[in-house]
C-alpha cells in the first residue's frame, strides 16, 4: 500500500525508502522503484486545482478563461507587455515570467493547465486551442516546461487516457516539443500509452501510439526499472493487437528535407555514416538509430 509521509528515511536494513517525500517533490532527479510509486501516489492525491491554486495574476487570467472568458490570458499578457514599454525586451520579460510559472502541489506549467480544461469544456475546444496557439506561436512560451513528475504537457496530452488531445499535442509538437522527452521515471509517453486496459476500451491507447510513432517516438529505450514499451506491448499482443500493429507499422516514409525520425523541417544534420538520413536534432538521430536506422544504415 502506498503511504504519504513527511520525514521517513530509508532504513539501512529495509532497503525500501530512499528519500523523504519533500525531497522527491523538490528534486528533478530521475527515480525508480518505491520512490517512483510514492511520488505517483502523492501526485494523484494532490492535483492542481484551478479554483484553489491559480491565485497570481497570470493564474487568475487562465482561471477566467476556464470560466469562458477566453480572451483573458491574451488581454492580460498583452497589457503587461504594453505596460513595460511594448518592446521586444518587454515581450521577452513577460514570456520568461509566464514560462517560469508553476501552479499547485504538482508544479503544473501553463500548458499543463489547458489539458484538463480541454477535457472539461469539449464544446469550447476551439477557444482553448486558440489560447495554446497564442502562447506557443505568438508569445513563443517554450513548450518543454515540466511538472513535479518531470512530464511535459505533450507527454500528458498523448498518454493520459481521459485527457488524450491530439490537436493540442500537435500544436505543442509544431512549436518544438519532443515526443521523446522523458519523465523523472526515465520513461516516455509510450510507457503510459502501453498501459492499456485489456478488459476495456483500448482505442485511445492505439490511436495515440500511432500518433507517437508517426511523430518519431522511441519504444525501445528502457525506463528506470528496466522495462521498455515494446516489451509491454508484446506481452499484451493477444489482448490489444492494435498497439503491436502500430509499432510494427512504424512512422512511415519521410519527404525530402524532413527529419527522418519526427518529420519536422528543417532537418540540417546528416547521419555521419550513410550521409543520407537527415535529422532536426541529436535527440531524433539517437531515437531513429535505436528504432531501426542502425540496421539499415550503410557506410558511404
Amino acid at each position: 500500500m502506498l503511504r504519504i509521509y513527511s520525514s521517513d528515511k530509508r532504513s539501512p536494513t529495509d532497503g525500501e525508502w530512499s528519500s523523504t517525500l519533500e525531497d522527491l517533490i523538490d528534486s528533478d532527479d530521475q527515480i525508480g522503484g518505491m520512490d517512483a510509486m510514492e511520488l505517483r501516489g502523492w501526485s494523484q492525491k494532490n492535483p492542481t486545482v484551478p479554483s484553489r491554486h491559480l491565485t497570481d495574476p497570470v493564474g487568475q487570467a487562465m482561471l477566467s478563461a476556464f470560466n469562458k472568458e477566453f480572451d483573458a490570458p491574451k488581454n492580460y499578457i498583452e497589457t503587461m507587455i504594453k505596460g513595460l514599454g511594448g518592446t521586444e525586451e518587454a515581450r521577452k520579460t513577460v514570456r520568461d515570467d509566464v514560462y517560469a510559472k508553476r501552479w499547485g502541489p504538482t508544479k503544473t506549467p501553463i500548458y499543463g493547465l489547458l489539458l484538463p480544461a480541454l477535457h472539461m469544456l469539449p464544446n469550447h475546444k476551439k477557444e482553448l486551442l486558440d489560447i495554446a496557439r497564442y502562447l506557443a506561436n505568438d508569445l513563443k512560451v517554450p513548450v518543454e516546461g515540466k511538472d513535479a513528475l518531470g512530464c511535459t504537457a505533450l507527454f500528458w496530452a498523448i498518454s493520459t487516457k481521459p485527457y488524450v488531445q491530439p490537436e493540442f499535442a500537435q500544436i505543442l509538437f509544431d512549436a518544438g516539443a519532443s515526443v521523446n522527452t522523458r519523465s523523472r521515471f526515465n520513461n516516455t509517453a509510450a510507457a503510459e500509452i502501453s498501459q492499456a486496459d485489456i478488459h476495456g476500451d483500448s482505442s485511445k491507447n492505439v490511436q495515440m501510439m500511432k500518433w507517437y510513432i508517426e511523430h518519431g517516438g522511441d519504444v525501445v529505450t528502457k525506463d528506470a526499472d528496466g522495462i521498455n514499451p515494446k516489451t509491454i506491448v508484446e506481452m499484451m499482443r493477444v489482448k490489444v493487437p492494435g498497439l503491436h500493429d502500430a509499432i510494427q507499422a512504424g512512422k512511415g516514409p519521410r519527404k525530402e528535407g524532413e527529419c527522418a525520425n519526427c518529420g519536422r523541417t528543417p532537418a540540417n544534420s546528416l547521419c555521419g555514416q550513410c550521409k543520407k538520413a537527415k535529422y532536426c536534432s541529436s535527440v531524433c538521430q539517437t531515437a531513429d538509430w535505436k528504432m531501426g536506422h542502425k540496421k539499415a544504415c550503410k557506410p558511404v
